[in-house]
């Protein structure tokens, strides 16, 4: 075994980490892939604040190596280091006193590192010569991710004006709200509405309304360009190549 390689066997996991999302040609799939698991396995902590504060962390943490990783702008870097900081002392001074100040700063500092590591993928996808499958992978997560930062939106409007949303149990603790309003962000920007929970305020309306077009827009414009262009080029390099583009329909018409 080579030194590099025990280097990577023995190091911590936040450095594995690290080293998956720098090397490895399926960063933003691995990304995708612990994005999906987080949503199905955060609702199994259901009213433990332990092991919410550990799923809540724990997803902060690998979005700051793949942040780490993939930024060439150390003063992006750094901004991320300090907000995952602010946002655990806001969160820890929030459980010993309970005020609701200190909730906001954490949920605000939690909306900002989400868009740096939304802004440090898209750069990072903007540098790269070709479309891979992982690269859509990438716009994937940014999507993801983006419902995440509107959850924090929503979350600071509860904070600053309590009952801007009808359908939420405010006596839950502060995940349990969190996840109410997670769920609604997603299927804002999915444009399901289920109509379990609602937009009062008028800033959780207008909110609503802006993710609303951005998830169409979104899905619409630029996942469709990327899969557009990623078509795009595997026809010109199979002519390239001298070869046929292999036609699916045939293959699914059998023998």
């Amino acid at each position: 075994m080579s030194e590099s390689n025990k280097e990577y066997s023995y190091s911590p996991f936040m450095f594995r980490l690290y080293h998956i999302f720098k090397y490895s040609p399926s960063k933003f799939t691995v990304l995708l892939g612990f994005l999906v698991v987080q949503i199905f396995i955060s609702p199994i902590a259901g009213k433990s604040l332990f092991l919410q504060q550990v799923f809540y962390f724990y997803t902060y943490l690998v979005l700051l190596s793949a942040v780490s990783a993939i930024t060439v702008n150390k003063a992006r870097l750094y901004a991320y280091f300090g907000l995952y900081g602010i946002s655990l002392v806001s969160s820890i001074v929030f459980f010993k006193t309970r005020s609701m100040l200190w909730l906001a700063g954490s949920e605000a500092a939690d909306m900002l590192m989400l868009l740096i590591a939304i802004w440090g993928i898209q750069r990072f996808m903007w540098r790269q010569k070709r479309v891979t499958r992982d690269l859509i992978s990438g716009a994937i997560c940014i999507y993801m991710l983006a419902g995440l930062a509107w959850a924090d939106a929503y979350s600071l409007c509860e904070i600053l004006k309590e009952g801007s949303f009808s359908g939420i149990d405010v006596f839950d603790n502060i995940f349990a709200v969190r996840g109410a309003l997670t769920y609604f962000s997603y299927v804002t920007m999915l444009t399901v509405g289920y109509g379990d929970v609602l937009p009062v305020s008028f800033m959780a309306r207008s909110l609503s309304i802006l993710q609303g077009l951005f998830g169409q827009m979104y899905l619409a414009v630029f996942i469709a360009g990327i899969l557009g262009a990623f078509l795009s080029q595997q026809q010109l390099e199979y002519a390239e190549n001298g070869e046929d583009a292999p036609d699916e329909s045939k293959e699914d018409e059998g023998p």
